[in-house]
């Protein structure tokens, strides 16, 4: 039985968002059409050579902007006879994308899930579950996750609502392009009022090894992969990739390499949750050593939890200014970086699915991405600093205890 919401009205939602939102540099491309070059693709969308790029700002549309959900069901939209599509997923309470990617199997797409148990909870998720499932009797294309797919790294027990399936991972094959989609953006109703964003890589060397991530995630082992395994650097360009559960962090090692310099000082960050004392410390240590750094988290505790003085390990005192933490409504992992990284003038952009949490961590499927360039950089800070923008301070005062990875 087909979802009554159709993806066509979100992509009149998206045009009409632009307008109110006045967003008179955003022209969209005849449908199912990917632009070269450096080019708006669509509202709130933008591309450049191998990489398409989605943001969603509410604050500046009303409240709502389904910009980026827009963005991937025009991904299931473009499907057909011969293509394929991969999709691991925590949560699934949309119609519209529903509607799209069952259509996309109607139309011949060869369709996998691998997906939480949270999707099953719903009844737009069991219904698509059970559509996919039984649209293609020739093989099992859909597996539930009961927790995490993949082992833990943690000694456990897993932090509470944690020991999840939380990746929102498109992998797609459409006329003989692959690409490999991220975003912070769970497939839920409330999206349209959160700031998110979605990363497309068009990326032949991403698409393979986010392929063998996929194959581990369906078949829920490890199949013979350590943490080393877990992370691909990028060559040529390309971005450089890491899956968890895992010990080793892209989003930490990265934050440890960096250092200030004249001209070169910038951090900014959205990021929906933090509640790791080595990121709170390294994001401290930069902003102690001249950074500038600016962060928005989706909660006043998560906040209060930020500004309050602190000792490192090793003696010195971290106080971020209470100016520079803000909080939004917001879903959203993205670090946008101007610094010395490795000892050279740098332009990075670290952001993916995970929080900086210990089940983020250790415990559930995730991927964060790092990407390298001055024109994928401006776009994600502009991104970020709207959100600084619209934020507000801390309604409250308690500031909480968090607990340690183990």
């Amino acid at each position: 039985m087909r979802i009554s919401q159709t993806s066509a009205m979100i992509a009149a939602l998206v045009l009409l968002a632009s307008v109110l939102g006045g967003r008179a540099d955003s022209t969209e491309t005849a449908h199912g059409q990917r632009t070269t070059g450096r080019s708006v693709e669509a509202p709130g969308c933008v591309a450049d050579g191998r990489l398409q790029l989605c943001f969603s700002s509410p604050a500046d549309h009303g409240g709502s902007d389904p910009a980026v959900v827009a963005g991937i069901n025009r991904i299931f939209d473009t499907a057909g006879a011969g293509d394929s599509l991969r999709i691991a997923m925590f949560r699934w309470d949309s119609a519209s994308s529903a509607d799209a990617l069952i259509a996309a199997q109607e139309r011949g797409a060869h369709v996998e899930l691998v997906v939480d148990r949270d999707v099953v909870t719903n009844r737009v998720g069991r219904n698509l579950v059970q559509t996919i499932e039984s649209g293609d009797p020739s093989a099992r294309h859909v597996v539930v996750c009961r927790g995490a797919c993949l082992p833990w790294r943690g000694s456990g027990p897993a932090p509470p609502s944690q020991d999840i399936n939380h990746l929102k991972l498109i992998l797609a094959e459409i006329s003989g392009q692959q690409s490999v989609t991220t975003t912070s953006l769970n497939l839920e109703g409330r999206q349209y009022v959160q700031a998110n964003s979605l990363l497309q890589m068009f990326d032949a060397s991403v698409y393979a090894y986010s392929l063998r991530y996929f194959e581990r995630l369906r078949a829920q082992s490890n199949l013979g992969w350590d943490d080393g395994d877990k992370r691909q650097a990028g060559a040529g360009g390309s971005p450089d990739i890491a899956v968890y559960p895992s010990r080793t962090d892209l989003l930490i090692s990265t934050l440890r390499q960096l250092r200030c310099a004249k001209g070169m000082n910038t951090i900014d960050v959205m990021h929906a949750v933090i509640q790791r004392y080595d990121i709170r410390a390294a994001l401290g240590r930069l902003q102690r050593s001249g950074c500038r750094v600016r962060i928005v988290v989706t909660r006043d505790l998560i906040e209060n939890w930020l500004e309050a003085p602190f000792t490192l390990p090793g003696g010195g005192k971290i106080d971020l200014p209470d100016r520079d933490v803000k909080t939004l409504v917001t879903h959203d992992k993205v670090y946008a970086i101007h610094a010395m990284w490795r000892g050279k003038e740098a332009y990075l952009v670290v952001t993916g699915n995970s929080n900086a949490t210990c089940g983020g961590l250790l415990y559930n499927d995730e991927m964060m991405v790092r990407l390298r360039g001055k024109w994928v950089w401006e776009q994600y800070r502009s991104h970020v600093l709207r959100a600084f923008r619209n934020a507000h301070h801390s309604r409250i005062k308690l500031v909480p205890v968090q607990a340690r990875c183990r």
